[in-house]
């Protein structure tokens, strides 16, 4: 099995790992997504913290240690609140970018009254409301079609190029990468569906029976 002229020892790790990653964002690839955003607004919060420590203090190494320590905490939280609204911005910023390029390149600059940036806002507008109301489900479905993807290249490296059984192996990479794409997105959008319904029933009023009647 020789594929781009690697070591097939070398190139079965590979199918591995992919096939891995490609599960475990596939099933699990909503919470996965969360904690490495969170970890990034960590890390940026960090830095800018001890940066701007280092700026106040002129070179003191404890403030700007605490300062950081403060600004990796807020940016945690910040990116970890935020996910939803930074994914329905980016799904709404790249609808309005479609819709305005779809117009053709404008030969001049527009305005604020072209039509071009009318439909470019109402396009944003509307797929931005959209995404943040099923952000859960289209992560899930993202996520899942990129563990897809990967479980797909990872079959394909661990099977080889040629035929098995009459089949072509990258027809039966795509089927095995389709079907941990529909089990995954069906898996995750479950979980979603399941945590909302939970979040419905604890957030609704408790209905109390009323009191009988006095006895006459």
């Amino acid at each position: 099995m020789a594929i781009l002229n690697l070591d097939p020892n070398l190139v079965l790790v590979l199918a591995g790992i992919l096939v891995v990653l490609g599960l475990a964002l596939a099933f699990f690839g909503r919470g996965i997504l969360k904690k490495i955003i969170g970890i990034i607004g960590m890390i940026l919060g960090g830095i800018i913290g001890y940066l701007g420590g280092s700026a106040i203090s002129g070179g003191s190494g404890y403030l700007a240690l605490g300062l950081g320590l403060v600004g990796a905490f807020i940016g945690l939280i910040l990116f970890w609140k935020l996910v939803k609204i930074g994914f329905a911005l980016a799904l709404g910023i790249l609808a309005a970018a479609l819709v305005f390029l779809s117009f053709g390149v404008p030969a001049s600059p527009t305005g604020a009254g072209d039509s071009r940036v009318i439909a470019a806002i109402v396009a944003f507008l509307i797929v931005f409301g959209i995404s943040y109301y099923f952000i859960e489900e289209l992560i899930s479905i993202i996520t899942a079609i990129i563990g897809g993807i990967l479980v797909g290249v990872g079959a394909y490296l661990f099977l080889g190029p040629g035929a098995m059984g009459g089949i072509q192996t990258w027809i039966a990479a795509v089927a095995v990468g389709g079907v941990i794409f529909f089990s995954g997105a069906v898996f995750q959008t479950m979980q979603v569906r399941r945590k909302k319904r939970s979040a419905a029933a604890i957030a609704a009023p408790t209905v109390y029976a009323p009191p009988p009647p006095p006895p006459q």
